[in-house]
């Protein structure tokens, strides 16, 4: 039997960081191994890369079982697939898995989507793949989280011919890897600890250390939610690293509060590797973050941003923008960025996903209908600004990239770090990201109406003369 495994690519008025990463999609690579064990062929289509629709691709390579991975953008694009899969033969078996089917699996009710994974995806596509194997109906376990989270080696040799193009940001080439799932932490924001019912789960580093020998490229994202959790973890992982001859340049994702605390651990890693770490640094407003529930302060990220520079680790930071920022608060952040020597900052609106405590919050007060999935991208205004228009907001987001990441002395420090090669697929990037700004902008221009969920319609203008 032949399974085919789909990345999506997303929605046109999705606007992500694909133009500025692909990383691999490791969660696909899962399945494969699963698959092949259970005896049967797959096939890996990522679509983010693939020249040909998928439908050709179906039609030329006959599948069986078609399953899609997918985020909260995907929704709808999801739904597009299986229309296009059923076209070619109605007979094929669609499935979804991803974090997004695990959460909110009501999404993917759909006449073509025959299945939907939800919690416990791995079993769940083992039950599958036996039930069609067999001409049964599966039973899926959706009564409990199946907290062992003991999952196979991904299969790497499932995406080869698209590995030459993932990377992450400035890191090229780069692969994935997880060692652990869920945070022992609860911001309201936060999805991904709704994943795991707000459980954090750690894998043994043996495994570990077997699969970072399989990885050919040079750069590895570790992309546990949160890395920086346990010191004797960490000096574990130092020590197996030296004791397997392993090198490689590493990025992961860490709290400012856990680096203030273990400076050490932070010169541990640096000289094993250890090249950036993606830190929520969130806002330079104690409101905000006591808001987020983020159980940290403003000082802690910078005493953070002062040790990452001490020990030449880069810290890229994830910010949220507060529907309540003005100009002024815009211009004070793009200086304490740069005060902190941040050369790469995420700014995004806030934006409350559904399912997260937050999302409570702001339900009745949203811009974007539930069902407009393609736009909870995390840039699209999900919360109508307070002190400025949805264009000057846009604005000044924008603004806000050119005073950080997109500015000359970040871009003189990724020339001289990555190379010219590197400078320039950033800043192309950068620019298929300003134009997707503007565009957005321009909808906001317009007369819109916008109907809030549990508000009615409302005409909202915007006044060309003021808006910029």
């Amino acid at each position: 039997m032949k399974v085919m495994l789909v990345r999506p690519k997303p929605h046109k008025d999705s606007l992500g960081l694909a133009d500025l990463m692909t990383c691999e999609p490791i969660e696909l690579e899962y399945v494969s191994t699963l698959v092949k064990k259970l005896g049967h062929e797959v096939i890996l289509e990522d679509m983010i890369l693939e020249k040909k629709p998928l439908d050709r691709l179906v039609r030329e390579e006959s599948p069986r079982i078609v399953m899609f991975t997918a985020y909260i953008t995907h929704v709808n694009v999801i739904k597009h697939y299986s229309d296009l899969v059923k076209s070619v033969d109605k007979n094929i078996v669609t499935a979804v898995g991803g974090v997004h089917s695990e959460v909110l699996p009501g999404d993917f009710e759909y006449k073509n989507i025959d299945y939907v994974l939800g919690i416990n995806g791995m079993q769940n596509t083992e039950i599958l793949i036996k039930a069609v194997e067999n001409n049964e109906e599966p039973v899926f376990l959706h009564e409990e989280i199946d907290k062992s989270y003991k999952l196979p080696m991904p299969d790497r040799n499932v995406s080869a011919r698209y590995r030459k193009h993932y990377d992450y940001a400035y890191h090229v080439p780069c692969a994935l890897l997880k060692t652990s799932f869920g945070c022992p932490y609860s911001c309201r924001f936060c999805f991904c600890v709704q994943i795991t019912g707000q459980q954090y789960y750690e894998r043994e580093l043996a495994p570990v250390m077997e699969e970072l020998k399989e990885i050919e490229e040079p750069n590895v994202f570790i992309v546990d939610d949160n890395f920086l959790v346990s010191r004797e973890r960490i000096m574990t992982f130092c020590k197996l690293l030296e004791e397997n001859d392993i090198h490689k340049t590493f990025i992961i994702f860490g709290r400012a509060d856990f680096i203030v605390k273990n400076p050490d651990m932070i010169e541990l890693l640096s000289s094993h590797g250890l090249d950036a770490i993606f830190v929520g640094i969130e806002s330079f407003k104690q409101s905000d973050l006591n808001d987020f529930n983020k159980k940290t302060d403003v000082e802690t990220s910078e005493k953070a941003s002062e040790i990452l520079y001490r020990y030449n680790v880069d810290l890229y930071g994830g910010a949220i923008v507060g529907p309540d920022w003005d100009k002024k608060d815009f211009r004070d952040f793009a200086k304490w960025i740069r005060r902190m020597h941040i050369r790469y900052v995420n700014l995004q609106p806030l934006v409350p996903l559904p399912a997260t405590p937050i999302y409570d919050d702001y339900k009745d007060q949203l811009l974007l209908k539930r069902e407009e999935y393609e736009k909870w991208d995390l840039t699209h205004l999900a919360i109508r600004p307070t002190k400025l228009t949805p264009s000057q907001y846009y604005y000044e987001i924008i603004r806000g990239y050119f005073r950080t990441t997109a500015s000359i002395d970040s871009l003189r420090y990724i020339r001289k770090k990555c190379g010219v090669k590197v400078e320039l697929k950033c800043y192309n990037g950068a620019m298929k990201m300003l134009r997707h700004y503007i565009k957005m902008i321009w909808e906001y221009r317009r007369v819109r109406k916008y109907e809030g969920i549990g508000q009615k319609a409302e005409t909202y203008v915007v006044d060309p003369a003021h808006d910029l």
